[in-house]
C-alpha cells in the first residue's frame, strides 16, 4: 500500500494531466455540437474499420465451411440434373439406378510422377466404391482405384494408365484419353477413326458408354491433330481442361450400371 502511495505521488503531475485533460474534452464534446458531431463521425469511422476488419477475418475462417457447403449443394443439383435427364431419356439412355453425385475433398494429389494419384475424402461408408468417375465443374478429373473406410485413391487422367472413353462435342466418333507423361496440362486422345472430322479448337467430352461419367463431361480442347502411320486412326493433343495442379473439390459420379448389363457382359466371355 506504501508503494502504491510513492507511486501516485511521485507521478501526481502525470495523473492530474490526465484527470484535467479528460475534464478539457468532456466539456469540448459535450457542450459543442460541432465537436461533437466531429468526434460521432470519427468514432464511427474507426469502429466500422474495426468491424469490418473482424468481419473479414471470420468470413476468412469460415471459407472452409462455406466451400463445403457450395460443394454439397452442386452436389445435389447435378444429382437432379443427370436424374431428369436419366427421366426423360429413359428408352435411349443406358439401363442405370441413379444415386446421384457425392462432393469430396482432395486431401492429396500428386502431378509429377509418371504415374499420379490422389486421395479424396469420401470412402465405402459413404458409398464410394472403385471404378466411380471423378470430375469437377471444370470436367473430367479419374477414375476411384481404392476404396477404404474413409478414403479413396483415385487414378487421375495424369497416370500412364488410363483410359478414358471421350469423342468430339456434338459427334459419336471416338477414341481414348491417355496420358504420355511429362506435361500435366495436355494429354493425348487415341485411336480416333481417321475419317473424324476434328481439328484444332474442338471440344473434346465424354461419350457416357459405360456408368463412370455422364455423357458430354469436358475433357480438353484440340489443340493438334496427327495422322498416324496406320493410316486408319488419328492422334488428338488435347489441353486438359482441368488444372490439375490446383483441385479443392470434386464430385464423384455415384450412378452405377444395371447389373443385368454386366451379367450379359460376363456370358459373352464364357
Amino acid at each position: 500500500m506504501r508503494s502504491l502511495l510513492d507511486f501516485i505521488i511521485r507521478h501526481s503531475y502525470v495523473f492530474l494531466f490526465i484527470v484535467l485533460e479528460t475534464l478539457s474534452l468532456l466539456l469540448l464534446f459535450g457542450f459543442n455540437d460541432r465537436q461533437n458531431e466531429a468526434f460521432l463521425m470519427s468514432a464511427n469511422n474507426v469502429s466500422g474499420t474495426v468491424y469490418k476488419w473482424r468481419s473479414g477475418v471470420g468470413q476468412y475462417f469460415g471459407l472452409r465451411r462455406e466451400n463445403e457447403r457450395l460443394a454439397q449443394e452442386n452436389a445435389s443439383l447435378r444429382s437432379f440434373l443427370y436424374e431428369l435427364t436419366d427421366s426423360i431419356c429413359l428408352e435411349t439412355e443406358r439401363a442405370m439406378s441413379s444415386d446421384g453425385v457425392m462432393a469430396a475433398r482432395v486431401i492429396e494429389n500428386s502431378v509429377r510422377k509418371d504415374d499420379n494419384y490422389m486421395t479424396i475424402d469420401k470412402g465405402r461408408r459413404d458409398g464410394i466404391a472403385q471404378g466411380m468417375g471423378v470430375f469437377n465443374s471444370e470436367g473430367v478429373i479419374g477414375v476411384v482405384m481404392v476404396t477404404g473406410n474413409r478414403y479413396s485413391v483415385v487414378m487421375p487422367v495424369l497416370n500412364g494408365r488410363t483410359s478414358i472413353s471421350c469423342k468430339k462435342l456434338g459427334t459419336d466418333n471416338f477414341g481414348f484419353l491417355e496420358w504420355g507423361g511429362g506435361d500435366p496440362y495436355k494429354a493425348q486422345v487415341k485411336d480416333m477413326p481417321y475419317h473424324s472430322d476434328i481439328s484444332v479448337g474442338d471440344t473434346i467430352v465424354t461419350t457416357g458408354f459405360s456408368s463412370v461419367f455422364p455423357e458430354n463431361i469436358p475433357v480438353g480442347r484440340v489443340s493438334e491433330v496427327e495422322r498416324m502411320k496406320n493410316g486408319y486412326t488419328l492422334r488428338v493433343e488435347v489441353d486438359l481442361a482441368v488444372d490439375m495442379t490446383d483441385l479443392g473439390w470434386v464430385y464423384v459420379n455415384t450412378l452405377t450400371r444395371d447389373p443385368e448389363i454386366d451379367g450379359l457382359y460376363k456370358q459373352t466371355d464364357m
